[in-house]
């Protein structure tokens, strides 16, 4: 039987996920007592997406790059492909990235997928024509780590009468640098993102970075999870679904010179103590310590959901002892004349970094 080709025009909506830097295989956290959890999470997580699909019989699921950490081991592109095959009604859209690119040995390059698959084997932008959604879908994979020419400057749509969706992987300067203005100006219908990894709308339900399906470091600040949207003759419609199994947190926390390691740790407690479960804390810590008693920061760094501790204080310097001390030579010198200029918060970081620079050496 010959399948029924739908216009743009005439086509019922059309529900999509849209999902990037699943990184499976990543293992964050992997010196912490919880390593061994976190390593779960990027697989759980993608379990849940792909039974989203399945639940609410969605069309389409764009997997914007990097949906492995590194070069795919063929147990892995195995164990993904059977997800793939939980959800036959689902058109499945994948690019590699810049973790998981195509290199000459990459076993995406022999891997036999499910029929409702559909992989960019190539570096150069083509497109795959869905005729009963009525969709085109445009997008290249790396085959390289870094890629710093602007490809997608030069993507143009097809001529007809099809919903267009443009998959793309990149952002910065060594990964495909591009513009969400350039973008959204080349007629694509929705613009389906990865690499950085904090969801955001860059053009509202148009052009969208999807973000990490979970943290894959304590840089990950914030929440994840994955886009549902629909496409229909109104335009496009996203929304941001978060997916709880790890969240890091920042802890900006500011301390004096007389707060002891002990002190500071019980501070810490009860401020994680009130914080959801699923969170674990990057804390910062800003304002004066001391230098005879100054804080563990490894023994911060141990305590139950911290995940890492950076010290931004400033050292508790008695600039007259020092000045009296080097009276004759450059450290001396330079407190006299950072003293003399304008105080503000410039010149008095410039005066305790400086003089930290010039004890140290």
């Amino acid at each position: 039987m010959k399948i029924m080709k739908f216009h743009k025009k005439e086509t019922i909506r059309m529900k999509f996920i849209h999902i990037a830097d699943v990184h499976l295989g990543a293992k964050p956290d992997r010196d912490k007592p919880w390593g061994e959890e976190r390593e779960g999470h990027s697989w759980q997580a993608f379990t849940d997406v792909i039974n989203r699909a399945k639940e609410e019989q969605v069309q389409l699921l764009l997997i914007a790059g990097d949906l492995f950490h590194r070069q795919p081991l063929m147990g892995e592109l195995k164990e993904v492909n059977y997800q793939f095959s939980r959800i036959p009604q689902t058109q499945v859209m994948l690019i590699a990235g810049n973790r998981d690119f195509l290199g000459m040995n990459s076993c995406y390059r022999a891997f036999t997928w499910e029929k409702n698959v559909h992989f960019f084997k190539e570096e150069k932008i083509s497109f795959a024509e869905l005729e009963e959604l009525g969709v085109r879908v445009y997008g290249l994979s790396y085959e390289h780590r870094k890629i710093r020419e602007r490809r997608y400057d030069r993507v143009h749509v097809q001529e007809g009468e099809y919903y267009n969706i443009f998959l793309g992987h990149g952002g910065d300067e060594e990964h495909i640098p591009f513009e969400a203005e350039s973008l959204k100006e080349a007629n694509f219908d929705y613009v389906a993102l990865g690499h950085v990894h904090k969801p955001m709308q860059l053009v509202k339900n148009k052009v969208v970075m999807a973000g990490a399906l979970q943290p894959v470091s304590a840089n990950d600040t914030g929440e994840h999870g994955y886009f549902i949207g629909e496409l229909g003759k109104e335009g496009c419609k996203v929304e941001f679904f978060p997916l709880r199994y790890c969240e890091y947190a920042a802890l900006n926390l500011k301390v004096n010179k007389e707060i002891t390691t002990v002190a500071l740790k019980e501070v810490m407690k009860n401020q994680i103590r009130k914080a959801p479960p699923h969170q674990l804390f990057k804390i910062n810590l800003t304002g004066d310590s001391s230098l005879e008693a100054p804080l563990n920061l490894e023994e911060l760094a141990r305590m139950d959901r911290v995940v890492q501790v950076v010290s931004r204080c400033q050292p508790d310097y008695d600039l007259e002892q020092l000045k009296i001390k080097y009276k004759d030579q450059i450290i001396g010198r330079y407190i006299e004349t950072l003293e003399e200029m304008s105080q503000d918060e410039i010149t008095k970081k410039a005066l305790f970094y400086g003089v930290e620079a010039l004890l140290t050496e």
